[in-house]
């Protein structure tokens, strides 16, 4: 029932009474009393609709427009939004649509309104992908205070990411992916957190070089720079400022870099762009130097701004941060690809429910192409923003190459060498692929792994030859990782022979499997 009404209900029955002071006094009390409810539900709404309450701050604003329809109308657009934070952006939509074309909002609100009814429009035709998955990580990432810029590195063995505590101090995380997930987070002590004040990270390939954002007193040019270090016997190196090519007088950060190491993405505030933030790319040139750095132009940046570039472990699929590109409500993610003259397509957007009504930032990609780690604010967070995996449509993946994924090494799980390769009967190697290599990067990198080094073989032959065989092999390896600068006191070595296969010794099939040389990492 609405306030008027009510009112006009009770004034005739005082004016029964024949009482104009009573019913004067009724009235006003009548009056008070509605609207105080009403100023109360709004007030409920309010507080329910800054901590994202939804549903709560619907029934709150209901109320309040049953009460003083009047009183709860500078609020009906707020109220309408709610329904797209909750992903019913179709609800939104129709009720819009009345107000908008019967001219029955106030001036103030219309322009608010044409822009939730444009991103309603736009998220209506945009369904669901029936591929897309989204999953809060969990506790060994997440905590209660705020993780975001994820950084999955091209192995996808090594997540990295920024946690703030206490909304204050910045710190670089990181975790290691194992058979049961990632590890639990350590903070990275190396010289990376001098600073309280950093951005995202991105490792080279080779996992020899770690670019980041940061603001280092007394070091940058301006606000916020983009550095390097580089991987040492004691850990990362003292930060390098990248230089006068890539950092300005304003702001750099969100630093990239592709898979080759040639071209390095970032985004900055520089005057010269297309909007507020933009996204650039220099590239390293044969003497090893870095170009002056390039605006992506209109194809990627528009008059907002343009955040968080990551490129893929394909060297062709770019995805980025925009608030500028139409899409589900703030801030959205989007992909764009490259083409063979060097010329980046119309973004995609990520689409519902990886973009929602609020804003969302970085995302980094694994090599697959299918998988992706990105920060978020859900209804399930530890605490403000959390990391979550999450499964692109197909459309939006990147693109599956078969020289882009190295050796990935995980941690805490036993995994075969398929690429070290033993003379018959012997113990010299005859051939080492890229996996020994990949191991030894690793643990020059994480001077807290070991390793643990594994023989073993079929069941032909002599049991006691078999044994010492496979112990020979693990020292063979033990020894190429020690020449290639690990230390020895971090590696041990096991021979199994033929005590613990794989696969069935009856068949040569089977009994290949079970010829095999393996590791583990453990921290």
């Amino acid at each position: 029932m609405g306030i008027e009404r009510t009112i006009t209900q009770v004034y005739s029955s005082t004016l029964i009474m024949r009482s104009s002071k009573l019913h004067i006094a009724l009235f006003s009390l009548l009056f008070l009393s509605i609207h105080q409810t009403a100023f109360s539900q709004l007030n409920t709404f309010q507080e329910a609709f800054e901590q994202k309450k939804v549903e709560e701050a619907i029934l709150a604003f209901d109320k309040a427009w049953s009460m003083d329809s009047n009183e709860a109308k500078p609020f009906i657009i707020k109220y309408l939004s709610l329904y797209a934070m909750k992903g019913d952006y179709t609800t939104a939509y129709n009720r819009l649509q009345p107000l908008i074309a019967n001219n029955a909002l106030p001036t103030y609100l219309k322009d608010k309104a044409e822009s939730l009814y444009k991103t309603c429009s736009f998220a209506i035709r945009h369904p669901i992908a029936k591929e897309i998955t989204i999953q809060n990580i969990g506790d060994s990432i997440n905590s209660k205070d705020a993780e975001y810029f994820p950084s999955i590195n091209f192995q996808d063995s090594i997540l990295l990411f920024m946690r703030r505590a206490n909304w204050q101090r910045e710190d670089f995380y990181v975790s290691y992916l194992n058979k049961d997930g990632f590890t639990k987070a350590q903070l990275m002590k190396d010289a990376l957190n001098s600073s309280a004040k950093k951005g995202s990270a991105s490792v080279s390939k080779d996992q020899q070089t770690l670019y980041f954002a940061a603001d280092f007193p007394g070091m940058g040019y301006g606000r916020y720079d983009i550095y390097k270090v580089v991987a040492t016997d004691s850990g990362w190196s003292s930060p390098k400022n990248l230089g006068r090519n890539i950092n300005t007088d304003f702001w750099e950060s969100a630093p990239s870099i592709s898979p080759d190491g040639n071209a390095l993405y970032f985004c900055s505030n520089s005057p010269d762009g297309y909007g507020g933030i933009d996204i650039y790319v220099s590239y390293k040139n044969e003497k090893g130097y870095w170009e002056e750095a390039e605006n992506l132009g209109p194809n990627i940046n528009t008059a907002a701004d343009e955040q968080a570039p990551f490129i893929h472990a394909d060297n062709q699929t770019l995805y980025f941060a925009s608030s500028g590109w139409p899409g589900f409500g703030g801030s959205d993610v989007f992909v764009s690809r490259k083409n063979k003259n060097g010329e980046w397509s119309k973004p995609i957007n990520l689409g519902y429910p990886i973009n929602t009504f609020d804003n969302e930032g970085s995302i980094s990609v694994t090599s697959n192409g299918q998988d992706a780690f990105m920060a978020s604010d859900r209804a399930d967070t530890r605490g403000g923003l959390d990391i979550y995996k999450v499964v692109l449509a197909e459309s939006t993946r990147g693109f599956i190459k078969e020289d882009t994924a190295d050796f990935a090494v995980v941690v805490n799980q036993t995994k075969n060498f398929n690429a070290v390769l033993f003379e018959v009967n012997s113990d010299q190697i005859k051939f080492v692929g890229n996996e020994l290599d990949s191991v030894a990067k690793f643990l020059i990198l994480n001077k807290k792994a070991t390793i643990i080094i594994e023989g073993h073989t079929d069941n032909t032959g002599n049991v006691t030859q078999n044994l010492l065989l496979s112990s020979k092999r693990a020292e063979a390896i033990k020894q190429w990782l020690i020449n290639h600068q690990v230390e020895a006191n971090r590696i041990s070595t096991i021979g199994f022979g033929d005590k613990v296969p794989i696969a069935s010794n009856n068949t040569e099939a089977g009994r290949a499997l079970n010829r095999r040389t393996s590791f583990r990492i453990i921290f």
